[in-house]
Protein backbone atom coordinates (compact mmCIF):
# COMPACT_ATOMS: atom_id res chain seq x y z
CA UNK A 1 0.00 0.00 0.00
CA UNK A 2 1.14 3.35 -0.75
CA UNK A 3 1.85 5.79 2.16
CA UNK A 4 2.27 9.20 2.31
CA UNK A 5 5.98 10.76 4.87
CA UNK A 6 3.04 13.20 6.10
CA UNK A 7 1.25 12.65 9.35
CA UNK A 8 0.06 13.19 12.95
CA UNK A 9 -0.86 10.70 15.42
CA UNK A 10 -1.85 10.91 19.08
CA UNK A 11 -1.31 7.99 22.12
CA UNK A 12 -2.30 7.97 25.73
CA UNK A 13 -1.38 5.76 28.47
CA UNK A 14 -2.39 6.50 32.37
CA UNK A 15 -1.03 4.94 35.16
CA UNK A 16 -2.08 5.30 38.80
CA UNK A 17 1.00 7.60 39.38
CA UNK A 18 0.74 9.59 35.76
CA UNK A 19 -0.44 10.12 32.43
CA UNK A 20 1.82 9.91 28.99
CA UNK A 21 0.39 11.78 26.13
CA UNK A 22 2.88 10.24 23.15
CA UNK A 23 2.30 12.76 20.25
CA UNK A 24 4.12 11.78 16.50
CA UNK A 25 4.47 14.45 13.72
CA UNK A 26 5.77 13.53 10.46
CA UNK A 27 7.48 15.31 7.35
CA UNK A 28 8.89 14.33 3.30
CA UNK A 29 12.11 13.44 4.42
CA UNK A 30 15.26 11.26 1.84
CA UNK A 31 15.72 8.50 4.61
CA UNK A 32 14.36 8.21 8.17
CA UNK A 33 14.95 10.81 11.17
CA UNK A 34 13.23 10.35 14.45
CA UNK A 35 13.59 13.42 17.09
CA UNK A 36 12.27 12.38 20.14
CA UNK A 37 11.81 14.80 23.59
CA UNK A 38 11.79 12.49 26.19
CA UNK A 39 12.64 13.29 30.64
CA UNK A 40 16.18 12.59 31.27
CA UNK A 41 15.38 9.82 33.00
CA UNK A 42 13.65 7.94 30.60
CA UNK A 43 16.59 7.30 28.66
CA UNK A 44 15.54 3.27 27.87
CA UNK A 45 12.56 4.37 26.84
CA UNK A 46 13.89 7.09 24.84
CA UNK A 47 16.19 3.98 23.24
CA UNK A 48 12.76 1.58 22.58
CA UNK A 49 10.84 4.36 21.03
CA UNK A 50 13.36 5.14 18.57
CA UNK A 51 13.94 0.95 17.85
CA UNK A 52 9.82 0.77 17.62
CA UNK A 53 9.64 3.31 15.04
CA UNK A 54 12.07 2.36 12.76
CA UNK A 55 10.37 -1.00 12.16
CA UNK A 56 7.16 0.72 11.36
CA UNK A 57 8.16 3.35 9.49
CA UNK A 58 11.07 3.31 6.27
CA UNK A 59 11.15 7.49 5.40
CA UNK A 60 10.67 11.11 6.84
CA UNK A 61 11.04 12.81 9.72
CA UNK A 62 9.49 12.19 12.85
CA UNK A 63 9.32 14.37 15.76
CA UNK A 64 8.41 12.74 18.76
CA UNK A 65 6.80 14.19 21.60
CA UNK A 66 6.10 13.13 25.07
CA UNK A 67 4.47 15.02 28.02
CA UNK A 68 3.94 13.47 31.53
CA UNK A 69 1.40 14.31 33.91
CA UNK A 70 1.48 13.21 37.98
CA UNK A 71 -1.74 12.10 39.16
CA UNK A 72 -0.95 11.58 42.67
CA UNK A 73 1.75 12.74 44.94
CA UNK A 74 4.90 10.18 44.89
CA UNK A 75 5.43 8.22 48.23
CA UNK A 76 8.47 10.06 50.11
CA UNK A 77 10.84 8.02 52.37
CA UNK A 78 13.14 9.47 54.97
CA UNK A 79 16.36 7.98 54.88
CA UNK A 80 18.65 7.95 58.36
CA UNK A 81 22.63 7.88 57.95
CA UNK A 82 23.22 5.78 61.18
CA UNK A 83 26.82 5.58 60.36
CA UNK A 84 27.14 9.21 60.52
CA UNK A 85 24.50 10.02 63.34
CA UNK A 86 26.33 7.98 65.49
CA UNK A 87 29.38 9.74 64.61
CA UNK A 88 27.59 12.88 66.07
CA UNK A 89 26.99 11.09 69.13
CA UNK A 90 30.25 10.64 70.03
CA UNK A 91 31.57 13.84 68.97
CA UNK A 92 28.06 15.27 71.29
CA UNK A 93 28.98 13.06 74.15
CA UNK A 94 33.19 14.35 73.94
CA UNK A 95 31.78 17.95 73.93
CA UNK A 96 29.50 17.26 76.65
CA UNK A 97 32.26 16.53 78.86
CA UNK A 98 33.28 19.87 78.58
CA UNK A 99 30.22 21.79 77.74
CA UNK A 100 27.08 21.69 79.31
CA UNK A 101 24.57 20.25 76.87
CA UNK A 102 21.17 18.53 77.31
CA UNK A 103 21.33 15.33 77.92
CA UNK A 104 18.60 14.72 75.16
CA UNK A 105 18.83 15.85 71.50
CA UNK A 106 15.54 17.66 70.40
CA UNK A 107 14.24 16.87 66.84
CA UNK A 108 15.34 20.65 65.67
CA UNK A 109 19.02 19.35 67.02
CA UNK A 110 18.54 16.19 65.01
CA UNK A 111 17.04 18.09 61.82
CA UNK A 112 20.20 20.43 61.55
CA UNK A 113 22.79 17.61 61.57
CA UNK A 114 24.22 17.51 57.58
CA UNK A 115 23.70 14.94 56.07
CA UNK A 116 22.20 13.08 58.43
CA UNK A 117 19.00 12.77 57.48
CA UNK A 118 17.78 12.45 53.53
CA UNK A 119 14.18 12.02 51.84
CA UNK A 120 14.09 9.90 48.67
CA UNK A 121 11.10 9.76 46.51
CA UNK A 122 10.07 6.23 45.25
CA UNK A 123 10.76 6.09 41.77
CA UNK A 124 8.43 4.75 39.24
CA UNK A 125 9.87 0.91 37.95
CA UNK A 126 11.66 0.87 34.45
CA UNK A 127 9.14 -1.81 33.49
CA UNK A 128 6.20 0.40 34.48
CA UNK A 129 7.83 3.01 31.98
CA UNK A 130 8.42 1.22 29.76
CA UNK A 131 5.05 -0.33 29.79
CA UNK A 132 3.27 2.48 29.53
CA UNK A 133 5.55 4.18 26.69
CA UNK A 134 5.36 1.14 24.35
CA UNK A 135 1.40 1.45 24.69
CA UNK A 136 1.16 4.91 23.96
CA UNK A 137 3.83 5.14 20.90
CA UNK A 138 1.81 2.28 19.96
CA UNK A 139 -1.21 3.74 19.63
CA UNK A 140 -0.05 7.36 18.39
CA UNK A 141 2.44 5.33 15.70
CA UNK A 142 -0.91 3.22 14.68
CA UNK A 143 -2.75 6.58 14.01
CA UNK A 144 0.23 7.88 12.03
CA UNK A 145 0.27 5.37 9.57
CA UNK A 146 -3.73 5.05 9.23
CA UNK A 147 -3.41 9.41 8.51
CA UNK A 148 -0.63 8.48 5.96
CA UNK A 149 -1.99 5.40 4.41
CA UNK A 150 -4.79 7.58 3.35
CA UNK A 151 -2.97 10.00 2.07
CA UNK A 152 -1.17 8.11 0.25
CA UNK A 153 -4.64 6.32 -1.43
CA UNK A 154 -4.75 9.78 -3.08
CA UNK A 155 -1.04 10.40 -4.13
CA UNK A 156 -1.56 6.98 -6.18
CA UNK A 157 -4.39 8.04 -7.86
CA UNK A 158 -2.83 11.40 -8.98
CA UNK A 159 0.26 9.72 -9.50
CA UNK A 160 -1.76 7.02 -11.71
CA UNK A 161 -3.95 10.13 -13.03
CA UNK A 162 -0.70 12.05 -14.13
CA UNK A 163 0.98 8.40 -15.28
CA UNK A 164 -2.07 8.06 -17.94
CA UNK A 165 -1.72 11.94 -19.25
CA UNK A 166 1.59 11.12 -19.92
CA UNK A 167 1.05 7.92 -21.84
CA UNK A 168 -1.50 10.00 -24.08
CA UNK A 169 1.27 12.32 -24.93
CA UNK A 170 3.83 9.61 -25.44
CA UNK A 171 1.55 7.78 -28.04
CA UNK A 172 1.15 11.16 -29.96
CA UNK A 173 4.80 11.24 -30.12
CA UNK A 174 4.57 8.06 -31.38
CA UNK A 175 2.12 8.78 -34.24
CA UNK A 176 4.26 11.96 -35.64
CA UNK A 177 7.83 10.35 -35.45
CA UNK A 178 8.35 9.02 -38.75
CA UNK A 179 6.58 12.61 -40.07
CA UNK A 180 9.75 14.37 -39.28
CA UNK A 181 11.27 12.04 -41.68
CA UNK A 182 9.09 12.95 -44.51
CA UNK A 183 9.56 16.97 -43.98
CA UNK A 184 13.40 16.77 -43.56
CA UNK A 185 13.31 14.70 -47.43
CA UNK A 186 10.58 17.46 -48.62
CA UNK A 187 12.73 20.14 -47.13
CA UNK A 188 16.21 18.66 -48.86
CA UNK A 189 14.61 18.47 -52.01
CA UNK A 190 13.34 21.60 -51.94
CA UNK A 191 17.17 22.75 -51.02
CA UNK A 192 18.98 20.90 -53.33
CA UNK A 193 16.48 21.43 -56.14
CA UNK A 194 17.26 24.63 -56.28
CA UNK A 195 20.73 24.48 -56.63
CA UNK A 196 20.86 21.21 -59.17
CA UNK A 197 19.25 18.73 -60.91
CA UNK A 198 17.38 16.74 -58.93
CA UNK A 199 17.75 13.72 -60.74
CA UNK A 200 21.35 13.67 -60.57
CA UNK A 201 21.09 13.94 -56.99
CA UNK A 202 19.02 11.51 -56.08
CA UNK A 203 21.17 9.09 -54.87
CA UNK A 204 23.27 11.47 -52.41
CA UNK A 205 19.80 12.62 -51.10
CA UNK A 206 18.39 9.09 -50.28
CA UNK A 207 22.10 8.49 -48.37
CA UNK A 208 21.31 11.81 -46.60
CA UNK A 209 17.20 10.83 -45.95
CA UNK A 210 18.97 7.87 -44.57
CA UNK A 211 21.38 9.42 -42.08
CA UNK A 212 19.00 11.68 -40.88
CA UNK A 213 16.43 8.91 -40.34
CA UNK A 214 19.00 7.46 -38.00
CA UNK A 215 19.43 10.14 -36.28
CA UNK A 216 16.21 10.60 -35.58
CA UNK A 217 14.88 7.44 -34.97
CA UNK A 218 13.51 7.27 -31.21
CA UNK A 219 11.92 3.55 -31.28
CA UNK A 220 14.23 2.35 -28.75
CA UNK A 221 13.31 5.10 -26.87
CA UNK A 222 9.48 4.56 -27.04
CA UNK A 223 10.10 1.11 -26.14
CA UNK A 224 11.44 2.27 -23.09
CA UNK A 225 9.31 4.31 -22.28
CA UNK A 226 7.05 1.54 -22.53
CA UNK A 227 8.84 -1.07 -20.30
CA UNK A 228 9.46 2.43 -17.17
CA UNK A 229 5.52 2.63 -17.41
CA UNK A 230 4.99 -1.10 -16.65
CA UNK A 231 7.32 -0.52 -13.97
CA UNK A 232 5.65 2.32 -12.29
CA UNK A 233 2.11 0.41 -12.53
CA UNK A 234 3.77 -2.43 -10.54
CA UNK A 235 5.55 -0.66 -8.37
CA UNK A 236 2.65 1.35 -7.23
CA UNK A 237 0.38 -2.43 -6.08
CA UNK A 238 3.63 -2.85 -3.37
CA UNK A 239 3.57 -3.37 -0.10
CA UNK A 240 6.99 -2.03 0.48
CA UNK A 241 8.22 1.54 0.73
CA UNK A 242 8.32 2.54 -3.15
CA UNK A 243 9.08 6.17 -2.69
CA UNK A 244 12.92 5.83 -3.83
CA UNK A 245 11.97 3.06 -6.78
CA UNK A 246 9.37 5.63 -8.10
CA UNK A 247 12.01 8.72 -7.86
CA UNK A 248 14.30 6.48 -9.68
CA UNK A 249 11.78 5.19 -12.55
CA UNK A 250 10.89 9.03 -13.65
CA UNK A 251 14.50 9.69 -13.34
CA UNK A 252 14.39 7.67 -16.45
CA UNK A 253 11.40 8.40 -18.14
CA UNK A 254 12.69 12.37 -17.90
CA UNK A 255 16.30 10.94 -19.85
CA UNK A 256 13.66 9.18 -22.40
CA UNK A 257 11.78 12.03 -23.06
CA UNK A 258 14.76 14.54 -23.11
CA UNK A 259 16.21 11.93 -26.00
CA UNK A 260 13.32 11.83 -27.71
CA UNK A 261 12.92 16.00 -27.36
CA UNK A 262 16.80 16.20 -28.97
CA UNK A 263 16.26 13.95 -31.64
CA UNK A 264 12.96 14.57 -33.28
CA UNK A 265 12.09 18.09 -34.28
CA UNK A 266 8.88 17.88 -35.64
CA UNK A 267 6.36 20.79 -34.30
CA UNK A 268 3.84 18.28 -32.98
CA UNK A 269 6.58 16.00 -31.32
CA UNK A 270 8.13 18.85 -29.93
CA UNK A 271 5.14 20.71 -28.39
CA UNK A 272 4.39 16.72 -27.15
CA UNK A 273 7.91 16.60 -25.32
CA UNK A 274 7.14 20.31 -23.87
CA UNK A 275 3.39 19.16 -22.31
CA UNK A 276 5.10 15.54 -21.52
CA UNK A 277 7.64 17.27 -19.38
CA UNK A 278 5.05 19.56 -17.05
CA UNK A 279 3.20 16.40 -16.73
CA UNK A 280 6.14 14.35 -15.30
CA UNK A 281 7.16 17.70 -13.04
CA UNK A 282 4.26 17.13 -11.15
CA UNK A 283 4.05 13.55 -10.85
CA UNK A 284 7.57 13.95 -8.96
CA UNK A 285 5.74 16.59 -7.21
CA UNK A 286 3.77 14.11 -5.80
CA UNK A 287 6.23 11.35 -5.84
CA UNK A 288 8.25 13.23 -3.05
CA UNK A 289 5.53 13.01 -1.08
CA UNK A 290 5.47 9.00 -0.67
CA UNK A 291 7.21 7.04 1.31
Amino acid sequence: MVRSMTGFGRGVTTTEQFRLTVEIRSVNHRFLEVTTRFPKEWMEAEVHTKKMLSSLVSRGKLDVSVHVKELSQQQQVVQVNWPLVNAYKEAREELQKQILLDEKWSMTELLSLEQALTVKVQETSKEEILTAVDQAVQQAASALIQMREREGQELQEAVVGFKTDLAEQIELIRKVADQAVQKYRDKLVTRIAELADISALEERLLAEVAIFAEKADIAEELDRLSSHFVQLDETLQENVSIGRKLDFLLQEIHREINTIGSKNQSVEASAAVVQAKTILEKMREQVQNIE
